[in-house]
């Protein structure tokens, strides 16, 4: 069983900044201590999916911290880069959020995990590879440019990291899909 949290929504129960939790994984128990075993027990003992969930959300809405103005703004700048095609480098999303950079910068640390450079870059590659799964044939230049790249080769070397791998070879997979 996982929680899903929406961008920034996890930090005010962990009360630590989410970029230790990056690239990792946490026990149930480390962030809500000893009463984690009687939840886990509850949650698992569940006789549907439906009631696991129902069991989750009821344990987290008891425990649910006080509100915090920085979960909603986190989560409308994550929001914004991901319908922003504009919004291609960390400079675009400070002009569209009037925010001082280093501020987003460390709001994005203590409440996303990564930083505001790596969610631009992770939405343009995944709009990138609904373009490649489209079937059509490519010119990678071009969508490499209107997807704000300077060039081909950052690219195909940025969708390789987060696809595992080329643009192309990434097409003839979804043809044969």
């Amino acid at each position: 069983m996982g929680v899903l949290f929406q961008p920034g929504g996890f930090q005010p129960f962990y009360r630590q900044p989410v970029s230790g939790l990056t690239d990792r994984s946490v026990d149930f128990r480390e962030v809500f201590g000893e009463e984690a075993y009687a939840a886990e027990r509850d949650i698992l003992s569940a006789n549907s999916d439906q009631e696991m969930v129902a069991r989750a959300e009821r344990f987290l809405r008891e425990r649910m911290p006080e509100q915090d103005e920085h979960v909603g703004l986190v989560g409308r700048i994550v929001d914004g880069i991901i319908a922003d095609r504009g919004i291609v480098q960390v400079d675009d999303a400070v002009r569209k959020f009037l925010i001082n950079k280093r501020t987003m910068q460390r709001l994005f640390k203590e409440y996303v995990g990564v930083s505001p450079k790596w969610v631009i870059q992770r939405s343009r590659i995944h709009e990138a590879a609904l373009h490649v799964a489209d079937g059509e044939r490519h010119d990678w230049a071009k969508l490499a440019a209107d997807l704000g790249y300077f060039d081909q080769a950052h690219f195909i070397k940025d969708f390789k990291k987060v696809i595992g791998c080329s643009p192309e070879e990434y097409a003839k997979q979804q043809s044969r899909n």
